[in-house]
Order: structure tokens, then sequence, then C-alpha cells
């Protein structure tokens, strides 16, 4: 076998087991506390829209629309994390089966998984319009400074975690 189909499907392999366990997080979270005042964040945080939902303030008529909101997207989403489970596991013991294995040969799985992600996403991206359009002004504004509190945040914590520059000059 070629170096180059060795490096494809050595990557592919590694690809689908990244794939994997990058759902597990996110079936996790689709799993999470009701009323958006988990402590693991994800769905059950809000951290759909970039903040917190329990840093809102909703009043309990809008927690009890998000925990519906959230319920029906979980109760869609289970099924497509399944399927995207059993279609990335079947691609993975193809991978490692024994014998020839062509890039030609998983293509099939390859599109299944990304029509399961993009159904995924277009879920994900419904439960966030609905869940924004519970929100009043006022709690979009305040989650729109938090966002940017966020990003300012994580900014300073890269800066602090960076490697100190090395010093060229003698």
């Amino acid at each position: 076998m070629s170096r180059t189909k060795k490096r494809v499907i050595y990557g592919i392999a590694l690809a689908t087991l990244l794939g994997m366990t990058s759902l597990a997080p996110g079936l996790a979270q689709a799993q999470g506390p009701p009323q958006g005042r988990g402590q693991r964040g994800g769905w059950g945080g809000g951290l759909m829209l970039g903040v917190s939902l329990s840093s809102l303030n909703l009043t309990v008529d809008q927690q009890a629309q998000v925990k519906s909101i959230l319920s029906t997207y979980r109760a869609a989403a289970r099924p497509i994390i399944q399927q995207i489970w059993q279609t990335q596991s079947g691609l993975g013991d193809r991978l490692l089966a024994p014998g020839q294995v062509q890039t030609a040969d998983v293509q099939g799985q390859l599109q299944q998984i990304s029509q399961l992600r993009a159904q995924l996403l277009q879920l994900s991206a419904q439960a966030t319009v609905d869940v924004r359009n519970v929100l009043t002004a006022d709690q979009l504004n305040t989650a729109a400074q938090n966002k940017a509190k966020m990003k300012d945040l994580r900014s300073q914590m890269r800066q602090l975690m960076a490697p100190p520059a090395t010093n060229t000059t003698p």
C-alpha cells in the first residue's frame, strides 16, 4: 500500500474517532438541566447563544418556554445523534478491518454522516432562534454584553497562558 493511501486511511480513521468523541459532549449537553440553570452549560445552560441563560433573569414563563423548546429539540436530536454514532462506528469498523480500503469504499458513510450532522445543525439553529425569540430586547442586550465580556476574558486568558516571548537579542 502506498504511503499516500496509508495517510488517507489513517486520516479518515482519526477523523472518525475524533468525530465520535466530539458528539458525546453534545449528547450529554442536549440531555442537560431542563431550565437553563445547569453547571455544565451547553444546551441546558443556554450557551447556544454564547451566554448562560441563567444570567438573563428569565421569568417563570420564559423558563417554561425555554424548557419546552429544549425538550422538543432533544427529542428530535436524539435519534439523529444515535444514527451518527452508529454510522461512525460502522465507518471505524470498516477502516480497521483487514484488507484494502479505498476512500471510495467509505464515501457513502462519510456522506451519510455529513447529512446527519447538517440535520443536527439545522435543528440546533432552529432551537436557538426559538429560544432567542423568547427573550426581551433588554435580555438580548444583556446577552450581547455578557458575550462580549466573555470574549474579552477568553482573550485575556490566552494572553496569560501564552508562552513567554523569547528574547533573541544578545
